[in-house]
């Protein structure tokens, strides 16, 4: 099973897929954690350009949208053969990401983010952790780190509205919204029950 934790920055991906896979980890043997962006070289890339303040145009949606197909194709190679050997894998963050966050720059069609993306294995199940982006600045803010150029308000507002059209886009894929201004342990309680693992 390929399992995915998406939702905007702030919304608790990472603390939750990091309980969802200790917690797996000690009832099956087979169970791999991979976070976005997956290859070192290209996250590098990502990371210095999200980093810094930049526009949000044509060009640096389009190069954006590409080192992250490019990265998930990378991530592809490797699912494949887990897949083939049935682990259970969970992923911080997933495709549905590159939906919610490269349609904020102007210009960015969302046919050509389908046609890029199209080779690339979608999760058998996503679940998107909602917040108030409101809320999600406050634990960004608490954590004292570099913020990226994301993470600000006005951008989480629009970013959280696409990850909430994302059943429009994709009809039959399994994506599921879980209220992520819960404790982490009733959200992974919601999980696993919705799991059945």
């Amino acid at each position: 099973m390929y399992i995915a934790i998406d939702g905007i920055d702030g919304s608790g991906k990472t603390t939750i897929s990091e309980m969802l896979y200790k917690i797996l980890s000690k009832k099956y043997d087979k169970v791999l954690l991979v976070k976005e962006p997956y290859d070192s070289d290209i996250k590098k890339k990502i990371k210095g350009i999200i980093s810094n303040d930049h526009e949000k145009n044509l060009d640096y949606g389009h190069l954006l949208a590409l080192l992250f197909a490019a990265d998930r194709s990378i991530k592809n190679i490797e699912l494949k053969k887990y897949i083939n050997e049935k682990y259970i894998i969970i992923s911080d963050r997933s495709i549905y990401s590159m939906f919610s966050y490269q349609t904020i720059y102007n210009g960015i069609d969302i046919e050509w983010l389908l046609c890029i993306s199209r080779h690339i294995i979608k999760p058998d199940i996503t679940f998107i952790l909602d917040i108030n982006p409101e809320e999600a600045i406050k634990r960004i803010y608490s954590r004292k780190n570099k913020t990226t150029s994301y993470e600000r308000l006005h951008i989480l507002k629009k970013v959280r509205e696409n990850f909430l059209k994302l059943r429009e886009i994709f009809p039959n894929e399994k994506i599921i919204y879980l209220n992520a201004e819960k404790d982490p342990e009733e959200i992974l309680k919601d999980i696993l029950e919705i799991l059945k693992i």
